[in-house]
C-alpha cells in the first residue's frame, strides 16, 4: 500500500493523533479501496486499524449508525471509532474479493451469502430517518453538468422507471456489493456502506449485478443464477422477483454509469470513464428506451 506524500502524511498524523482511539501512530498507508473516499491503514502501537476520512461530514450520521449494526451482526469489522469525519474499524487482514482468484460463480454466492445477511439481520427500524431508495431522487444530482440534449433523455428515462416502479421498502440495502466492499479472510467481511438505504431485495441483486459487470454472458442466465441463489439461502420461498430485478438494472446501468462520467470530469481518469460507458453500453442491450444511451452521452464526454 502507498504512503501518502510527505505533507499529506504530516497532516493526516496531526488530525489522527487527537483521535481517542490511538495511542502513537507508527504509520499511515493509502488503501485503494472504494471510488469515492480516501481509506487509510494506520498502525499505531497497540493494533492496526482501518481509517475512512468523510469529506461531508453529513455522510458519516447515517452510516455510523448502520456500521455498528452491521458490526454486531457479524457482517463487518468492529467500529472502533466514529464522528463526523472520521471511522475507525477493526483491520482485517485479508483481501478483496475482487482480487481474488476464484471462479465468478463463488465470487457471487460470497456477495449474496453477505446481502442476505444484510437484508436479514439489520433491523431498519433501528435506523430512523434513513434514506428510502428514490429513483428520481438519485438521479438528478448526477445530471447537474450534461448537456441539455443529454438531461432531457435522463429526464425519460427516470419518468418512465418511476412509472413502472411500485417501490415497497422492506430491507436494508447495502447499495453497492461491488467485490471491492468484500474481504476474504478466515470468513468474507462486507464494508462501505455508503451507498446503503431501504429498499427492495431485487435492488440489491441488480445492483450487484450492475457494479460487477456480471452481463458478459445471457442476461438471463446471470439473472436466474443470482434469484436462484438468493432464494436458497434466504429461504425466500420464491418471492425474489426477476421482474422487478430487471427494471432495477435498468436503473443501476443509468446510475452507476452518471456517477462513473462525473468522477472522471472531476479527476479526467479514464478508467472512470471507461467504467461509465460499460455501464451505459449495458443499458442499451436492454433496449428499454428506442434512443441509443451510449450515443447521447459521448457527445460531450
Amino acid at each position: 500500500m502507498p504512503k501518502p506524500k510527505v505533507d499529506q502524511l504530516a497532516v493526516l498524523t496531526a488530525q489522527l493523533s487527537q483521535l481517542s482511539c490511538f495511542a502513537h501512530i507508527k504509520s499511515i498507508s493509502l488503501i485503494e479501496q472504494g471510488d469515492s473516499h480516501q481509506c487509510f491503514k494506520v498502525v499505531d502501537i497497540h493494533n492496526s486499524f482501518f481509517v475512512k476520512y468523510f469529506k461531508n461530514s453529513n455522510q458519516s450520521h447515517h452510516q455510523n449508525k448502520l456500521n455498528k449494526l452491521a458490526a454486531n451482526s457479524g457482517l463487518s469489522p468492529d467500529l472502533i471509532y466514529s464522528d463526523k469525519f472520521w471511522q475507525v474499524h477493526q483491520f482485517i487482514e485479508g483481501t478483496s474479493l475482487n482480487l481474488c482468484q476464484l471462479p465468478l460463480n463463488e465470487k457471487i454466492q460470497h456477495g449474496i451469502k453477505l446481502m442476505v445477511g444484510c437484508h436479514q439481520s439489520i433491523d431498519i427500524n433501528k435506523l430512523t430517518d434513513f434514506p428510502i431508495l428514490n429513483i428520481t431522487k438519485i438521479i438528478k444530482p448526477l445530471t447537474i453538468n450534461l448537456t441539455t440534449e443529454q438531461k432531457s433523455i435522463i429526464s425519460k428515462i427516470s419518468d418512465k422507471l418511476s412509472n413502472i416502479m411500485v417501490i415497497t421498502p422492506q430491507v436494508l440495502c447495502h447499495g453497492d456489493i461491488n467485490f471491492s466492499n468484500i474481504i476474504l479472510a478466515n470468513e468474507p467481511w462486507l464494508v462501505d456502506f455508503e451507498c446503503a438505504c431501504v429498499a427492495e431485495q431485487e435492488f440489491d441483486i441488480a445492483m450487484m449485478i450492475s457494479v460487477n459487470e456480471l452481463l458478459t454472458g445471457s442476461m438471463t442466465t446471470v439473472i436466474d443464477f443470482c434469484v436462484d441463489y438468493y432464494t436458497v439461502i434466504s429461504e425466500s420461498q420464491g418471492k425474489v422477483d426477476k421482474e422487478k430485478v430487471m427494471r432495477y438494472l435498468y436503473f443501476s446501468f443509468v446510475i452507476n454509469g452518471l456517477w462513473y462520467l462525473a468522477r472522471y470530469r472531476e479527476n479526467k481518469d479514464k478508467s472512470f470513464k471507461y467504467k461509465a460507458f460499460k455501464q451505459f453500453e449495458l443499458f442499451d442491450k436492454c433496449h428499454f428506451i428506442t434512443k441509443n444511451l451510449t450515443a447521447e452521452m459521448s457527445r460531450s464526454a
